[in-house]
C-alpha cells in the first residue's frame, strides 16, 4: 500500500511539473520577444542589461521580496534559479580573490540565459537567491551595469532561524555549501563552538563580505534595506521599485503581500533572542560586531 501511494504521489508530482512547464511556455509565447542572442550581448559587453542581485545571508525576507517584485510587469525575479550554486558559492567565499576568472565563467554560465531571456522581454532580471552573494566581486565584471540590494535581518532572528533549520549540524542538505572560518583561532576551535556562535559568525562574516565588496561600488549602484522595515513599511518596497526601475507599483497588492510574510519558519523549537540565557547572548554578541553598525540593539 505504501509503495502504491508513493508511486501515485511521484506520478502526480511529475504531471504537475509537466503542466507547470507547459503553462510557463504558453505564458512566454504571449509576451513578444526581441531577436536577441548571446553573441549580441557579448558584442555589447552585456552593457545592454541592468540586472539586480540581492546580497544577503538568506533567511532575511528574500522570498517575500521576490513575490512583491513579481507584481511589476517589467520584473523577472527569481528566488531559486537553477543551478543554485551551493558548492560554488562556498568556494567563491574561499577563493574568488585568487581565481576571479574561473568564478566569472562559473557565474556567467549559470545566469546568462536567464538574463538574456529577461532582456528579450524587456524585463529586469532580479536574483533574490542569497547564493549569489559570494560571487558579488565578479558580477560587475560580467554585467557592468548590475545593481545590488543589501538585505539585512536582525542577527538574533537569523540565528534562531538557522538553528531551527539545523544549520551546521550536518543534518541540513545545504550544509555542504555553508561557509566556515578559513584560518586563525576560530578555525582551530570551530568544532567546540555552539550552534548560536556558528550561526552568529555566519551572519557577521557574510555581511562583512558584503560590506567589503560595497567599498569599491558606486553608491548609486547599491541599496541597503533592513528586513524588518521591508516587512512593515510599504514605502520600502516602493523605494526598491524605484531603485531597480520597475513599473506599475501596486500599493494594494504589496500591502496585502507584506501582511503575510512568505517562507516563515514553522519547524524546529528554539526560543526568540529575547528569551536566551544571558551567557548565550554574551557569546552571541562577541560574534556579531556588525550588529551595532546596522542599529540592532543586542
Amino acid at each position: 500500500m505504501k509503495n502504491f501511494l508513493r508511486k501515485s504521489l511521484i506520478d502526480t508530482a511529475h504531471l504537475l511539473e509537466v503542466f507547470a512547464k507547459q503553462l510557463r511556455g504558453a505564458a512566454d509565447k504571449v509576451i513578444p520577444e526581441k531577436r536577441l542572442f548571446l553573441l549580441d550581448c557579448e558584442a555589447q559587453n552585456w552593457e545592454n542589461v541592468r540586472p539586480c542581485f540581492v546580497l544577503s545571508t538568506g533567511r532575511s525576507g528574500t522570498l517575500l521580496l521576490n513575490n512583491v517584485l513579481a507584481f511589476s510587469p517589467n520584473a523577472s525575479p527569481l528566488h531559486e534559479p537553477v543551478p543554485e550554486l551551493y558548492r560554488p558559492s562556498r568556494l567563491a567565499y574561499e577563493k574568488i580573490s585568487h581565481s576571479p576568472k574561473i568564478f566569472r565563467e562559473v557565474f556567467k554560465s549559470a545566469r546568462e540565459e536567464y538574463i538574456l531571456k529577461a532582456a528579450r522581454q524587456d524585463k529586469v532580471y532580479i536574483e533574490t537567491n542569497n547564493q549569489c552573494t559570494f560571487f558579488a566581486p565578479v558580477i560587475r565584471d560580467i554585467f557592468p551595469n548590475a545593481i545590488f540590494i543589501h538585505l539585512v535581518r536582525h542577527p538574533g532572528s537569523f540565528v534562531r532561524s538557522g538553528i531551527r533549520r539545523k544549520w551546521y549540524t550536518g543534518e541540513h542538505s545545504h550544509d555542504i555549501g555553508r561557509i566556515v572560518p578559513l584560518n586563525g583561532e576560530l578555525k582551530e576551535n570551530w568544532e567546540t563552538l555552539s550552534l548560536i556562535e556558528k550561526n552568529a559568525w555566519l551572519w557577521n562574516e557574510t555581511n562583512k563580505f558584503i560590506e567589503d565588496f560595497k567599498k569599491d561600488l558606486p553608491p548609486e549602484s547599491c541599496l541597503y534595506v533592513k528586513a524588518e522595515q521591508l516587512f512593515k513599511d510599504i514605502k520600502i518596497t516602493e523605494k526598491i521599485y524605484n531603485f531597480i526601475g520597475l513599473e506599475e507599483f501596486n500599493r494594494k497588492k504589496v500591502a496585502k503581500a507584506i501582511r503575510k510574510p512568505a517562507n516563515v519558519q514553522k519547524k524546529g523549537d528554539f526560543p526568540p533572542y529575547k528569551n536566551w540565557p544571558q551567557a548565550d547572548k554574551e557569546r552571541f554578541k562577541k560574534m556579531t560586531p556588525l550588529a551595532a553598525k546596522y542599529g540592532y540593539e543586542l
